[in-house]
């Protein structure tokens, strides 16, 4: 009965076990953080912007994971990804330019072929200043808190229970799933989308950290909505975007009303991105990172007594 909760080598609660309890703490913690502040000014301005009610919902998954690592883990907060060690500015960086590039070689095969133009709204400065700094609030926090969920505390420890391949297929399948509600929603656009939870779940592998991911994730983002004004899966925000997209060529290549999310150039760009993450020497985990495999060592070598010295031999 104890092995059905305890890893019987580790000593250490299971998995599966520590996903549950993630999933309650988490629970209680959006609900007891986030529920009375949003009942309290529900009815402010400032708090029905998008960019508000998703720093407040993945600061409330922040502190849940942190409760969780702290408490039952029993484990650094950094273990979950976001160490800062000598590199972790290099994976951000990798990050943004890729996903910059990414979706800036969709737009320009758009433009390149006629099938888009975009109607620019007439802005004050300031109104650009604040459509600008609200991308980037909304867009790095949706980043953040998208990666922090679906390649963060749950798709470690399930790696740590299964493999690398089942946690990636299966969250991938709930990154797509999870945005089912989105306007304009396709078949093919939901299939782009778990394209890019295992694109954004290698991501992780590869460096063992969350700050590459978050960069592609912010700057894929970004790019689309903000710098060309696309549709970002589905969605459109005089908040975030300068002007309005209007796409008129074949909706399987382009993605029409959906963004480019729903096309078949995501996919193209997705595929070739992957492969890049997988082969390119230059993406690589910061030196110092805490892993897994490092720690189970050294709970093994801690828990596994030292055999007993030969007769007549003198300790070391």
């Amino acid at each position: 009965m104890k092995d059905l909760f305890l890893n019987p080598q580790l000593q250490y609660l299971r998995a599966g076990w520590r996903m549950a309890i993630f999933a309650v703490i988490a629970f209680l913690t959006v609900n007891v953080l986030v529920g009375p502040f949003a009942l309290a000014f529900r009815d402010q301005a400032w708090f029905k912007f998008e960019s508000v009610q998703v720093l407040l919902t993945y600061s409330a998954l922040t502190v849940a994971a942190w409760v969780m690592l702290r408490f039952v883990d029993r484990r650094p907060f950094v273990s979950v990804g976001l160490h800062f060690r000598a590199g972790w500015g290099r994976e951000i960086g990798q990050g943004v330019a890729m996903g910059t590039a990414m979706m800036s070689a969709i737009a320009a095969v758009l433009h390149g072929a006629g099938w888009v133009s975009v109607e620019f709204r007439s802005l004050e400065t300031g109104e650009m200043l604040f459509i600008l700094g609200n991308s980037l609030v909304t867009y790095i926090a949706v980043g953040y808190g998208e990666e922090f969920m679906f390649r963060g505390y749950l798709f470690q420890t399930f790696r740590e229970g299964t493999n690398t391949v089942v946690p990636v297929a299966v969250l991938s399948l709930l990154f797509a799933a999870a945005h089912m509600g989105n306007p304009n929603v396709s078949v093919f656009g939901l299939i782009n989308i778990a394209m890019a939870g295992v694109w954004l779940s290698l991501a992780y592998v590869k460096t063992n950290a969350l700050w590459f991911p978050m960069g592609l994730h912010f700057s894929w983002n970004f790019t689309q909505g903000f710098v060309y004004s696309l549709p970002v899966s589905g969605t459109t925000s005089p908040n975030t975007q300068i002007g309005t997209a209007v796409v008129t060529g074949p909706e399987w290549l382009t993605g029409g009303s959906f963004g480019p999310e729903g096309g078949a150039l995501a996919t193209i760009v997705l595929i070739v991105a992957t492969l890049a993450i997988v082969l390119w020497p230059a993406i690589r985990p910061a030196e110092g990172s805490w892993t897994y495999a490092s720690w189970q060592e050294e709970r093994l070598r801690v828990l596994t007594p030292a055999a007993p010295a030969e007769e007549g031999t003198v300790p070391q």
